[in-house]
């Protein structure tokens, strides 16, 4: 049987650690609304966020710039403000950026919650290229709360 093959999630040969702007969605597991309601967090959608605002206290010369947390996923546009002069040691990808963030959010849930399963494989994310983008992005983060009230 030939199963069909599934889309690589990353840009192949783009170097994921280079200075730029990351758009990136997170979705819960099964997209089940685990962190809350629009506009108001439960305990799991606050661990999230703290986690998510925390990403600077591991990474140098990375951090996030625009982000709303959904009942059921996440979306942030996360920085790297790194330079070439800085290149003496390996810069984190945007991969091991999201991976500590979701195992450190995982981490904290079970403490209490062992046995509730927070993630989708994997994650979406969209190179920011230019201005332009950046701003429909914004814009697109701003308004998907207002636009999700309709989806339920």
């Amino acid at each position: 049987m030939d199963f069909p093959k599934r889309k690589l999630p990353r840009l192949s040969g783009y170097d994921y650690s280079k200075p730029n702007y990351y758009f990136v969605t997170i979705c819960a597991d099964g997209k089940k609304n685990i962190f809350g309601e629009i506009n108001v967090l439960n305990s799991f959608g606050k661990i999230a966020e703290r986690k998510l605002l925390e990403i600077e206290k591991h990474y140098k010369n990375v951090f996030v710039d625009k982000y709303v947390i959904m009942p059921n996923h996440i979306h942030a546009i996360i920085v790297f403000n790194n330079t070439e002069a800085e290149r003496s040691r390996p810069f984190p990808t945007l991969l091991q950026v999201v991976g500590l963030y979701k195992s450190g959010v995982t981490r904290e849930i079970h403490e209490n919650n062992p046995d509730i399963k927070i993630w989708q494989k994997s994650f979406n994310d969209v190179i920011i290229r230019n201005e332009k983008a950046y701003n429909e992005i914004c814009r697109y983060v701003y308004d998907n709360p207002l636009k999700a009230e309709y989806d339920y």
